[in-house]
């Protein structure tokens, strides 16, 4: 990976703005199957951190140690068991003890082996986060690094889900959240997907272009500008772009302006002539006109709106 490349990726992981959605501590004794519901705009995780599970995603079965952390990066809805071929009993259906306004623990009894788990639903609202996990495959498992930090991490994570205590909650979602963090690191560091963002961003001439571009997204940007920066041909980079990202490249550029535009009008509160020029518009109208396309409402109502950032800051391709 080169370094620009390298550049844009350590800002989207230093940017991710995750928020947890629930956290669920459970101990099952076999043989137990809980169903989790379709969360869109969510990234599902489980942690083992005693016994095994084997988790079920549109067909696809994975089998977790301890140690291991499993992703559903697009909050599939999939099923969690004892084994494969187990039943499962959807989530809300089950007895839940609530520790916290988003922790909860399950507990179920049975004849068989027991499975410690520790589960979560996150969201973010970094600007680059949607477009990263859109490139990660449905299902992600990460197995036990050799770091010691690693190691101590999970052995934490056992230690409050077994042993509860004022503040539980919130240490273990902030380690599950570290190593949620760690295991798309991983995956970095060990995929090449042939499509996708992370795809663009590793590409030699689209790698530029975007560095280029998210380096001073307010610049007068173009087909042409970006094209001269990968040191292609305009025709040439259109068809690249399009290839590997799945939208042409002035779309995705609006989209990321307009994306960078809802946090500044959002969370810094900026004067809207000020906003307009840092994603790229000269006219306050014109910007007018762009944000109400993207979001629906202008950027004084969507000041307003009580949204949270998750809902509002989509990088999807329309």
């Amino acid at each position: 990976m080169g370094a620009v490349t390298h550049d844009v990726l350590s800002e989207t992981l230093d940017d991710f703005g995750m928020s947890g959605v629930f956290y669920a501590a459970s101990e099952m004794a076999a043989p137990w199957g809980i169903g989790i519901p379709p969360m869109p705009g969510t990234m599902i995780f489980h942690l083992v951190t005693r016994g095994a599970a084997v988790i079920e995603v549109a067909g696809q079965l994975a089998e977790l140690r301890p140690g291991d952390v499993m992703l559903v990066p697009h909050g599939a809805g999939h099923s969690v068991l004892d084994a494969a071929g187990s039943v499962a009993t959807p989530l809300f259906d089950l007895p839940r003890e609530e520790l916290g306004e988003r922790y909860e623990r399950i507990r179920l009894d049975g004849p068989g082996e027991v499975t410690e788990l520790l589960c979560g639903a996150v969201r973010f609202s970094g600007l680059g986060v949607t477009r990263l996990v859109e490139s990660l495959p449905p299902i992600l498992v990460a197995a036990p690094d050799d770091a010691a930090w690693m190691r101590a991490s999970f052995g934490l994570i056992a230690d409050e889900s077994r042993n509860p205590r004022p503040g539980s909650d919130v240490v273990t979602a902030r380690l599950a959240d570290v190593l949620v963090i760690q295991a798309i690191r991983a995956w970095l560091a060990s995929s090449t997907p042939d499509r996708g963002w992370v795809a663009g961003l590793r590409d030699p001439q689209l790698g530029r272009a975007l560095a280029a571009f998210h380096g001073a997204p307010g610049d007068d940007w173009s087909l042409e500008s970006l094209a001269r920066v990968a040191g292609v041909s305009r025709s040439g980079f259109a068809a690249r772009f399009s290839e590997l990202m799945g939208e042409p490249p002035m779309t995705y550029v609006t989209s990321w302006r307009m994306a960078l535009a809802a946090r500044l009008v959002r969370e810094e509160r900026l004067p809207l002539a000020r906003v307009a020029d840092r994603v790229g518009y000269r006219s306050e109208a014109a910007f007018n006109r762009a944000f109400r396309r993207a979001h629906g409402v202008t950027p004084g109502v969507f000041a307003r709106r009580d949204e949270a950032p998750w809902d509002v800051l989509s990088l999807s391709p329309s």
